[in-house]
């Protein structure tokens, strides 16, 4: 499992809360993992300044508009493989623009490492084309993720059959994700089975923790078709996760209010530290 900071912390917190919520709650939880008073306000210093959280005049904290875009990658889990189509063999293909600032580069490559894409050829970026939305759609959510001005999206068909190949075959870590995912099922089932004999605090962590971890790894899985990655073991992780969501809503209503939301906080990483390789 990944290690929980406070900045990470307070990202997940505050990506479910329905309202802003006070520091000394946010202190509170903190105290929770082990995380002090202080590293829990500078950590909410910094986090406004780099524009993902807003603070009102009463010292409550929420999520900033500026990351709606990752939040929203983040909570698409759940809709499973609803987001999904049949594939009939085309590919997605984005032309990534060359040059332009390192940051605003690697911005737009983790926009399209989000989506699923990888780089099939030097400056061509693929992935197979069975996502629900549309190439405009794709386009839009690729923007709204920070791709690079100028890049251009295209629908490839009938690839050569070596070019097609050799992306199924080496563009995604399929047997690492498969793995990633029944590992976390595993977690699911065993937690599930002893989150409700731990001590309150206990079993928060845990449900933040564990939960935390099969959404990592729900929103890493680049969703492609059972052609090239079966995707039993996605679909079986997605289901128990919405099951132990509701169990982990429960746990954490009790100390702040979700009362209007459709989750529990869950430590995930994807807003505190995003990296191209998010797939």
């Amino acid at each position: 499992m990944q290690t929980v900071t406070p900045k990470s912390l307070l990202l997940d917190l505050l990506r479910v809360a329905p309202r802003p919520v006070p520091v000394r709650q946010l202190v509170a939880v903190g105290e929770l993992f082990g995380l002090e008073g202080n590293a829990i306000r500078v950590a909410l210093t910094r986090l406004v300044d780099g524009g993902l959280l807003v603070s009102d005049e009463r010292g409550s904290y929420r999520l900033a508009a500026g990351a709606d875009p990752v939040s929203r990658w983040v909570d698409a889990w759940r809709q499973g493989d609803r987001r999904l189509r049949p594939w009939a063999g085309a590919w997605l293909c984005l032309w990534h623009p060359r040059g332009g600032r390192r940051g605003e580069r690697e911005r737009s490559q983790r926009a399209l490492g989000r989506l699923g894409f990888g780089e099939g050829r030097d400056g061509l970026w693929v992935r197979p084309d069975n996502l629900r939305a549309r190439p405009a759609g794709i386009e839009q959510e690729l923007v709204r993720h920070g791709l690079a001005a100028g890049a251009l999206l295209f629908v490839g068909k009938q690839l050569p059959a070596a070019v097609a190949g050799e992306w199924t075959a080496g563009l995604w870590p399929v047997e690492q994700n498969a793995g990633r995912h029944r590992r976390a099922l595993r977690d699911i089932e065993r937690s599930r089975a002893r989150l409700e004999q731990l001590a309150r605090g206990a079993a928060l962590v845990e449900s933040f923790l564990v939960g935390g971890a099969a959404i990592h790894s729900l929103v890493r899985d680049p969703l492609l078709p059972d052609e090239i990655a079966p995707g039993g073991d996605r679909r079986a992780l997605t289901d128990a996760m919405r099951d132990y969501d509701l169990r982990g809503r429960a746990l954490w209503s009790q100390v702040m209010d979700l009362s209007a939301q459709g989750g529990a906080p869950s430590h995930t990483g994807a807003l505190a530290a995003p990296s191209a390789s998010d797939q």
